[in-house]
């Protein structure tokens, strides 16, 4: 039911949208919200990020339509995604709020799936599963963060921590959380892969999960975005990332968390490392050698992590194999091209489709 105060209704979920030179794909991505049941109970927050394109002639064409009552746009010269999350997370007013991507969709049950469980403050974070779509609108994959066998109600207590730590998906749309978790929280700017450093500050503050195992939202894989190509500034900013979670560790219970959080970030600061270009190849280990002394010097009075980080074996043996698939691939002509239609992807930071930090083939 609409919640309605002095006449008017009331948002119940404010849906963060940071948009950038996506004109073939924001329309669709709106009105995947716009078109829910109760989508008169859902705010969004366009962030157009300095578009060059016209991505921001297509929200304002959305707005103007019968259902764009409820879009706010917000028009900023471009500084990333980060900062235009962070625009729009100050700008929310619901008590709920969630992140829609502007090239990604929901699901048609979204909201019927979602809205009770707000109505009722079922939990302080919503969990569902993400499917995978290409460029064309088609499922081609899925992440699978929610074991069927765990849907439901659970305390946020280390073990959930740890359970979050060990899948360590930190995608911000794959949740719905409660608007106070943010207070204080921002995604760190001239970042990718800033998402780990945001999300697991909101979970450590969050007392209730709710998990659903339906796939309640779909990414679109496009070749050129963050998680095809690997850069000493992606390893460098993954690194940063382990940093912080390190320096979290201050002797309080939720050390075990990030700790945990640490040794995944930095083996997938690894991995990147090992799919680098050769030429960046020995600044990218310049700066995962940096991040293993300053691990080392902090491990070293501890007893509840290893004394020294692993990891050049791992890494040469995951260079090869990724220079062997490089080989292979473009001797077969199947290297991913961006479609000439599409337009250039928005600098975000898009772990929602990488393998776990863990589990890297």
């Amino acid at each position: 039911m609409t919640r309605v105060l002095d006449g008017n209704p009331k948002t119940l979920l404010s849906v963060i949208v940071p948009a950038y030179n996506v004109e073939h794909f924001i329309t669709e991505s709106l009105m995947s919200a716009l078109s829910q049941p109760r989508a008169n109970e859902i705010e969004l927050i366009v962030i157009d990020d300095g578009s060059i394109d016209r991505t921001l002639e297509r929200i304002l064409d959305v707005q103007r339509g019968q259902r764009g009552r409820n879009i706010r746009v917000i028009h900023q010269e471009n500084r990333g995604v980060s900062a235009a999350r962070n625009r729009a997370i100050a700008e929310a007013t619901s008590p709920y709020i969630g992140f829609l991507d502007s090239d990604d969709v929901w699901s048609a049950d979204f909201t019927a799936k979602v809205m009770p469980l707000l109505d009722v403050g079922a939990a302080d974070i919503i969990e569902f599963n993400v499917g995978i779509i290409d460029s064309a609108g088609k499922v081609i994959d899925k992440v699978s963060l929610i074991d069927p066998a765990t849907v439901g109600h659970r305390r946020c207590d280390l073990d959930a921590l740890l359970d979050f730590a060990r899948v360590h998906q930190a995608f911000p749309a794959a949740r719905v959380y409660r608007r106070a978790l943010w207070d204080g929280v921002e995604f760190p700017v001239g970042r990718v892969y800033e998402d780990c450093a945001a999300i697991p500050r909101v979970y450590a503050r969050s007392q209730s999960l709710f998990r659903l195992a339906d796939d309640l939202y779909y990414y679109r894989r496009r070749a050129g975005s963050i998680t095809t190509s690997a850069t000493p500034f992606t390893v460098r900013s993954l690194a940063i990332g382990a940093e912080e979670m390190m320096q979290r560790c201050n002797g309080g219970p939720l050390d075990p968390f990030w700790l945990a959080i640490f040794h995944k970030v930095f083996s997938y600061a690894c991995f990147q490392a090992a799919r680098v270009d050769a030429s960046a190849f020995p600044e990218a280990m310049r700066t995962i050698e940096a991040t293993a002394a300053r691990y080392c010097v902090f491990a070293a009075n501890r007893s509840d992590t290893p004394k020294e980080l692993r990891f050049h074996i791992r890494i040469f043996a995951d260079r090869c194999w990724f220079q062997t698939k490089r080989i292979i691939k473009r001797a077969l002509g199947r290297e991913p091209r961006p479609p000439k239609s599409a337009s250039r992807a928005h600098p975000s930071a898009r772990m929602r489709s990488r393998p776990s930090a863990g589990s890297q083939r």
